[in-house]
């Protein structure tokens, strides 16, 4: 049989447990309480400012000084990129074997979902249109140079974790998130633990694969809830020999060099920072086509979205935060 129909065969025995699962699923722990707002051309724009002087006292029938809002000299604007997949069907395999457990197209439109998830949650750190028109800017990209902590590969301290939450300043500094791989997770943990701190957590509800919700507890600092991405996981390798920080890939092996990662500090919703997305088109847009022989339906998924950030306050950054891997 073709190598499709046995693919398609592996998906429909009729003891097989439903659906395709991954065996290496990333965690994408931001994504249930990630806003994504609507808007409605191809980009959204905030028009800023810069820091605004106090009002003055004036003394009886003195003059007020003019003092009339000027924006900056240009918009910070956030256009619409496009994240895409497919995947085929033949008309065989969705006839006859979708008739047992697994409808064909249902099992590979679900995990089709999932890359496209993949690919924004990867852009959001990484994204960089100036390098790639066809991606949108990712945090590093948005981040401003003021409001961010570069660690250069030494320990995370716990005033490392104050200093970063005190440069959000937005919306009064109120509903700070963090945001970071495993390796700032437990960079986190180790900064309290070195301070002979306690770890605080709060109790929070999720959904579970089986429906329904249930109740786990969160790690917290400072109020702020720490979300663990796997597709965060961009790190450098601090050298022994070299003393310097390196893309991990351009070593022969991780063992005995230290991992640095990123912490990431935001407020979320308008004015701070959310995704966008068209306001007439759904959340993933699927159509479907016919390959010229009429034996196979392709399917193509596309998600038009991009990351805006509006004040520039919202968003603040740890860099480089190491911890030994031996």
């Amino acid at each position: 049989m073709d190598p499709i129909g046995n693919q398609a065969r592996l998906l429909s025995n009729d003891v097989l447990a439903k659906w395709l699962l991954e065996d290496f699923p990333y965690r994408i722990q931001l994504a249930p309480v990630f806003p994504i707002l609507p808007i409605a051309g191809d980009q959204l724009r905030y028009a800023t400012t810069g820091p605004l002087p106090p009002a003055v006292n004036i003394g009886q029938c003195a003059a007020i000084a003019d003092d009339t809002k000027q924006p900056n000299d240009a918009n910070r604007a956030h256009p619409l990129a496009e994240i895409a997949t497919q995947f085929r069907v033949c008309y065989k395999a969705q006839d006859i074997f979708s008739s047992n457990v697994n409808d064909q197209v249902a099992v590979q439109m679900a995990l089709a979902v999932r890359e496209l998830l993949y690919q924004f949650w990867t852009l959001f750190e990484r994204g960089d249109a100036t390098a790639n028109p066809d991606e949108f800017d990712g945090l590093h990209r948005l981040v401003h140079s003021g409001n961010l902590i570069d660690l250069q590969g030494r320990g995370l301290h716990t005033v490392d974790l104050h200093r970063a939450k005190e440069l959000v300043r937005s919306n009064d500094g109120r509903g700070v998130v963090i945001f970071t791989s495993s390796v700032g997770k437990i960079a986190i943990l180790e900064a309290l633990y070195a301070r002979g701190a306690h770890p605080h957590y709060e109790e929070m509800q999720f959904p579970t694969p089986g429906g329904g919700f249930r109740t786990e507890q969160v790690l917290k600092f400072d109020g702020a809830p720490v979300y663990v991405n796997d597709l965060n996981q961009v790190f450098e390798c601090q050298a022994q020999k070299i003393g310097r920080l390196v893309p991990c890939e351009s070593l022969p092996k991780y063992e005995g060099y230290d991992l640095a990662t990123n912490i990431w500090f935001f407020i979320l919703g308008p004015g701070n920072l959310h995704g966008i997305m068209p306001a007439m088109a759904p959340n993933i847009i699927v159509r479907s086509t016919i390959l010229p022989d009429a034996s196979t339906l392709v399917y193509h998924l596309t998600m038009p979205i991009a990351l805006a950030l509006g004040s520039i306050a919202a968003l603040a950054v740890i860099k480089n935060a190491t911890i030994p891997k031996g």
